[in-house]
């Protein structure tokens, strides 16, 4: 995982578990870094791994598929 410093509310979007998610936010606020650690977070997660088949992640724009 990154060692960038989340605000509260990224950290939040991180960690929350047992649901779908929306991230919605501003134009480079990092909402597709936080996407990205979430899932890792899931799939890397020793007690309970996720398949990363199991997820659906869009974004819009060139610049952050490429991320």
């Amino acid at each position: 995982m990154s060692n960038v410093k989340w605000t509260p509310e990224q950290q939040a979007a991180i960690e929350a578990r047992g649901g779908t998610l929306l991230v919605s936010a501003a134009a480079g606020s990092g909402k597709t870094k936080v996407l990205v650690d979430r899932l890792l977070s899931m799939i890397l997660d020793e007690q309970n791994p996720r398949n990363i088949d199991d997820f659906l992640m869009i974004t819009y724009t060139k610049a952050a598929a490429g991320e």
